[in-house]
């Protein structure tokens, strides 16, 4: 489904519908940050959840896990020491702020010659900071969402601060609710490769297959550390599917070369196979991720065109709802809510029929 440009008003309709999908935290982010870039264009998003008795940063999700030695060196700037004329550690930032800019207004050479900046958001292209500390409903610190942008690009404005600021209440309630589980009525949201040698050495992963090892091999957002974030060496969910395939080979009784695990990020399944080529035998590992299915939907309206009440409409049906049941969560008639339904098929282009929209939206 080819992505369409939405107009502010549905951007908006559609995050908000994100922040009342009432997910865990960490499936929710990332999709956030993704759709952040439709209300709010920046170079790339990170976000730092804070551990609640500490407030020291725990756990990471954004656009740096190609760079996580570049993280690493974030957490440690800005959870042991003050910046001069920059601002506090991590867990004052998470007691005292709201929200801010860097490198954008006053004192810019500071922030230039600041390691923070040379160490830190220079690798990441981060000449202009805006960022936002978010919390709950009893106005307790969850953490740090920092938005970046190029050199090249403009400076965060007085508007674009107040568009970030717009969506704090939604992300307020998003970060209050009891979240529904995250298992059951799941589909696959995004895959990655990894290739292993026959010694176990891993010679080749591409971007997502990076993201989905950390997120695999980090539980959930009180971790106590974040120490592993730059290795690069072999998880023990690759180790033990590199053992079962090789024994297989070897003609050894062996448990498939299949491995599911769970966390806090979602279900992830991974599939190791044999590869020969030019450059000798080798281990190739697909891992996949899995999402809770109404995410998967949301995902997929978010990328239509749809305006605000469709976009409700489309979610209802997708997940099954009949259409007096819309109406009644939705508070209209059955009669309107129907032709709510026609409106989407012919928006979307498809065979007026509910396993017609399903289809779409899920693959």
């Amino acid at each position: 489904m080819k992505r369409q440009v939405k107009s502010p008003a549905r951007t908006l309709a559609s995050i908000r519908q994100l922040c009342c999908l009432n997910l865990p935290e960490e499936l929710f982010m990332p999709k956030f940050l993704e759709a952040l870039q439709d209300w709010l264009p920046v170079h790339n998003s990170h976000f730092y959840w804070a551990d609640p008795k500490t407030l020291q940063p725990s756990n990471y999700c954004g656009d740096g896990f190609g760079q996580m030695g570049t993280i690493r060196q974030f957490v440690t700037h800005t959870s042991q020491m003050d910046h001069p004329g920059l601002g506090v550690a991590f867990p004052a930032v998470m007691r005292h702020h709201r929200s801010g800019t860097f490198g954008c207004e006053g004192e810019v050479q500071t922030y230039l010659k600041s390691d923070m900046y040379g160490e830190v958001m220079q690798p990441f292209d981060g000449r202009y900071v805006l960022y936002l500390v978010l919390r709950d409903a009893n106005d307790h610190p969850r953490g740090l969402m920092s938005l970046l942008r190029h050199p090249s690009d403009k400076p965060f404005s007085h508007g674009d601060h107040q568009k970030l600021l717009q969506l704090e209440p939604y992300l307020r309630h998003s970060f209050s609710v009891s979240p529904g589980t995250a298992s059951g009525h799941e589909i696959r949201d995004t895959e990655g490769m990894a290739i292993l040698d026959t010694q176990g050495s891993l010679r080749y992963q591409d971007e997502a297959a990076r993201r989905l090892l950390w997120m695999a091999s980090h539980e959930r957002t009180d971790t106590p550390s974040l120490i592993h974030l730059d290795s690069q060496g072999i998880t023990p969910a690759l180790k033990r599917l590199h053992q079962r395939l090789v024994s297989t080979f070897q003609g050894h009784a062996s448990p498939p070369p299949t491995l599911e695990q769970r966390n806090g990020w979602g279900r992830f399944v991974f599939r190791a196979s044999w590869l020969e080529g030019s450059g000798g035998a080798s281990v190739g590992v697909r891992i996949f991720h899995y999402i809770p299915r109404r995410l998967k939907l949301w995902q997929s309206i978010h990328k239509a065109s749809l305006a605000p009440r469709q976009q409700e409409v489309a979610l209802l049906f997708g997940e099954g709802q009949s259409l007096t049941d819309i109406a009644a969560t939705l508070n209209i008639s059955r009669h309107t809510a129907a032709e709510y339904v026609d409106v989407i098929y012919e928006r979307l282009g498809i065979t007026p029929s509910r396993e017609a929209l399903q289809d779409m939206l899920l693959h």
